[in-house]
């Protein structure tokens, strides 16, 4: 056995990894699942301009991915979006969801949706900050 760096470009061990590690966690927890959760805002050529994706596990959820095309920002769809994940969520038994955002990123977005910092660490040098953040559903 021999320890290596690799490059994933297909994510061929990320997956691999990810299927080993919910194998271990339902062991431990075996009613446990976990899913995600997708909400997307498309024009009407089918294009993509905003979605949320969390990953519910549990009796959270977690947001991986929050973006609202730049056109968009402002206008209260990815307020609209959050919700739709959010709710989701509450519906199939999450009681909290949680985020990290950056400090160039949406911070004040997520504090008037109800989302209240628990952790901050520095990144680049303390250039920026991750925020860690969370609600109760």
């Amino acid at each position: 056995m021999r320890a290596a760096l690799e490059d994933d470009p297909d994510d061929i061990v990320t997956a691999q990894a990810v299927a080993a590690v919910r194998a271990f966690n339902h062991a431990k927890v075996p009613d446990l699942t976990s899913h995600r959760i997708t909400a997307t805002l498309r024009d009407d050529d089918g294009r993509l301009c905003g979605a949320v994706v969390g990953r519910m596990a549990g009796d959270s959820v977690y947001m991986e991915v929050v973006w609202t095309g730049e056109g968009l920002r402002g206008t209260g769809r990815g307020s609209e979006l959050m919700r739709l994940v959010e709710d989701r969520a509450r519906s199939l038994g999450a009681r909290t969801a949680w985020l990290y955002t950056m400090s160039f990123q949406a911070k004040p977005f997520y504090e008037k949706l109800g989302y209240l910092e628990f952790a901050t660490l520095p990144w680049l040098g303390a250039k920026h900050t991750q925020h860690f953040m969370r609600k109760d559903l």
